[in-house]
């Protein structure tokens, strides 16, 4: 029993670059990612599966076909940040166990900017903020020095 993806199509009108064992290897390639495998399933023979499959792959007019339908596919299961942000937040709200919900405010803490690298800070300054800094840093590591030298 073969099961087909929405490429093929009996109908010349609709793909008049592509035969049916081309439709079937594109229909096959886009459930397997397997170029040899979906090379036979298409009806083509086991011994040159193989380079079959890699020149079907490099058919320009197949690969706009495969090209589409992953798009199409993307597009289909495609959520937006906003969404999973909610759905995240629902997660961090409503969650039975603990550790789930503490991996949901992890990940939200992550994408909202909670968790502050410090590299990051250190390259948004300017060399007179950061020369500065370190002087001050400077100052403090001699105030203390002093201080335990005097107790």
């Amino acid at each position: 029993m073969k099961t087909l993806f929405i490429v093929y199509k009996k109908d010349k009108k609709s793909y008049p670059y592509m035969n049916e064992r081309q439709s079937i290897f594109v229909s096959e390639y886009l459930k397997t990612g397997n170029a040899s495998e979906s090379a036979i399933r298409a009806g083509y023979s086991k011994k040159t599966a193989y380079s079959i499959g890699q020149r079907l792959l490099k058919n320009v007019e197949i690969q706009k076909e495969i090209d589409r339908h992953r798009d199409k596919i993307s597009q289909k299961a495609e959520l937006t940040v906003s969404e999973i942000v909610k759905e995240i937040r629902s997660l961090a709200l409503d969650a039975e166990s603990e550790s789930n919900r503490l991996k949901a405010y992890d990940m939200l803490m992550k994408h909202l900017g909670g968790y502050v690298n410090e590299l990051k800070i250190i390259d948004s300054l300017s060399d007179e903020k950061i020369n500065e800094l370190c002087e001050r840093i400077i100052e403090k590591f001699e105030d203390n020095g002093k201080q335990e030298r005097i107790n």
